[in-house]
């Protein structure tokens, strides 16, 4: 198994059940993001290979110029950047980029750290290759997967005055996770909007989700096949650059409604509307 640890070792991307089938060296890759600065909280899966008979010329570029492009995973890095915003000098910046046929799902994410993406990985591949048996031309496939994507929205606590709540947004599958919490007033969200029930309702031919709460959302909702098919992007407020998902496929959107009295009150001192 190959790991990077973000330097808050709250964020990590993890490769593992590395085999060599044939001409090729296949390997899961799964990416954990959260950090509270950011509002980032995101998981991501996604499958990838390597033939062997590239490798050499992959693993030459890796470490002379920290770049890497792989089937449904590429990677580059930054090293000893200072950005004005806090005037430190960070360790390295790793950037991914992660796709899966799921969904047609995609992510392209950071991961501040100490380490460099490459070494570790270069000589986990090269003992593969070198010891490994051949699995036999057997690939093991993931279990099968829906592909649905799930938008859950509800309120999770209330402000002192009661006019202001605390909201989360959850956009999940079977490959990834991407949660946003955010502040709105509260009598505005404690239910479903009237042209999203009018589009449940086959009143409404399209239903756009738009920038809920400052939370960067855009999801298009359409019907096919009397289903309803969703396209949209979402991303956190990570530095340098946001941590993106991106994602198009079948959908279920869902509401959940809590009683106010249920909820637990958040003092104005700790959060900035």
């Amino acid at each position: 198994m190959i790991k990077l640890v973000g330097h808050n070792n709250f964020s990590s991307l993890v490769i593992d059940n590395i085999d060599k089938v044939g001409n090729r060296i296949y390997f899961s890759i799964a990416v954990f993001l959260l950090e509270n600065r950011t509002d980032t909280n995101i998981r991501f899966e996604t499958e990838s290979y390597i033939d062997i008979d590239e490798w050499q010329q992959k693993c030459e570029v890796l470490l002379s110029e920290h770049n890497l492009e792989l089937e449904n995973f590429s990677f580059h890095a930054e090293l000893d950047k200072m950005y004005s915003w806090d005037n430190h000098i960070i360790s390295n910046y790793n950037f991914f980029e992660l796709s899966c046929n799921i969904n047609k799902s995609h992510l392209k994410c950071m991961i501040e750290s100490a380490d460099v993406f490459g070494k570790e990985f270069i000589d986990e591949i090269n003992e593969v290759i070198s010891y490994y048996p051949d699995c036999n031309g057997i690939v093991l496939q993931p279990s099968p997967r829906n592909g649905v994507i799930h938008i859950k929205q509800k309120v999770v606590g209330i402000y002192e005055s009661g006019e202001f709540c605390s909201s989360q947004l959850k956009v999940c599958s079977d490959n990834f996770q991407m949660i946003r919490v955010f502040d709105d007033f509260y009598n505005g969200i404690i239910s479903e909007p009237k042209d999203f029930i009018q589009f449940k309702n086959n009143e409404l031919d399209r239903f756009v989700v738009g920038d809920v709460g400052g939370a960067i959302l855009d999801i298009d909702l359409y019907r096919r096949d009397d289903k309803v098919k969703g396209e949209g992007s979402i991303y956190d407020w990570g530095y340098p650059e946001h941590n993106e998902l991106t994602f198009d496929g079948y959908v279920e959107v869902e509401w959940e409604n809590v009683e106010k009295s249920c909820l637990p009150i958040i003092s104005f001192k700790n959060n900035i509307l």
